[in-house]
């Protein structure tokens, strides 16, 4: 796969789909990766779009900050603008159809949408974790930053399979086959690139910035079985955005935490939708 650096980090991503078509860029859940997005990549380009999807810093195959400056920490400020930096660098050009993310890639999206409005016609956020970072939260990342230095001393997995038991609920054989492909990818999370993100989803809050989504058509999504943030967080923060008529606030009653997994088509035709609307 291509890499790319970008400040001290050596991204890994992927650009796919028609040469010169509109261009959606894509970027994941905290402890998942790019792979979470092969359906919907495929349904885009299938539609004609082109796409742009990375892997967050030391995940997957995107290493953790150098070991020269293993204490660098980096917020959701500094990871937009190494977002934004992507688009300029693989592609030439910064204009996009849609930025689509989830749980803190949801966040990300928001925020690339308020720092470069004029680029970006439409954000779609995911089961992000509210527009800025929840008091009641905070201590659970450290809970769980401690349990992963145990399963990485234990040499134990037990952080992965709650973290995806909480993304994706259901006893369907569907829904157990994709908390099976999602255990395979927050296994590729190392330890660094957990506290890295985890730090960053600790520590924004953009409640005061969100006038500069004025230009902006926005879409927020919420999994009715997501066992990690509340729908109705999430209704508020749609009906705070003043985008062109509103921001439309989208329930997936049957989806839990990462709706392109758990309910690929359902999420695959709202997104369709979404960029033809705009």
């Amino acid at each position: 796969m291509p890499s790319i650096q970008i400040s001290t980090i050596t991204y890994n991503y992927l650009l796919e789909g028609p040469p010169n078509a509109p261009l959606i860029l894509l970027t994941h859940a905290l402890m998942s990766n790019l792979h979470m997005w092969d359906s919907t990549v495929l349904a885009l380009n299938q539609a004609n779009y082109q796409t742009l999807r990375f892997d967050h810093i030391g995940h997957n195959l995107t290493p953790p900050p150098p070991p020269s400056n293993p204490s660098q920490t980096y917020t959701t400020e500094d990871i937009t603008h190494h977002m934004h930096t992507l688009v300029q660098k693989t592609t030439n050009q910064p204009h996009l159809k849609a930025v689509i993310g989830c749980s803190i890639g949801g966040v990300l999206a928001l925020r690339y949408a308020m720092l470069h409005p004029s680029t970006v016609e439409t954000a779609i956020s995911l089961c992000a974790p509210g527009i800025k970072s929840l008091e009641k939260t905070k201590p659970l990342w450290t809970q769980r930053i401690q349990q992963f230095e145990t399963d990485q001393r234990e040499g134990t997995d037990t952080l992965c399979r709650a973290t995806v038991d909480r993304w994706l609920p259901g006893t369907a054989p569907h829904d157990e086959a994709v908390r099976s492909e999602a255990l395979e990818h927050v296994r590729t999370c190392t330890l660094e690139g957990y506290k890295v993100l985890a730090d960053a989803i600790r520590g924004y809050d953009y409640g005061g910035e969100l006038g500069r989504l004025e230009g902006v058509r926005c879409v927020v999504v919420a999994g009715g079985r997501d066992g990690a943030v509340d729908s109705e967080v999430l209704r508020g923060v749609a009906a705070r955005i003043h985008a062109p008529g509103g921001a439309r606030f989208v329930l997936m009653e049957d989806a839990g935490h990462i709706p392109p997994m758990h309910r690929a088509e359902e999420f695959e035709a709202l997104v369709l939708a979404a960029l033809e609307e705009a």
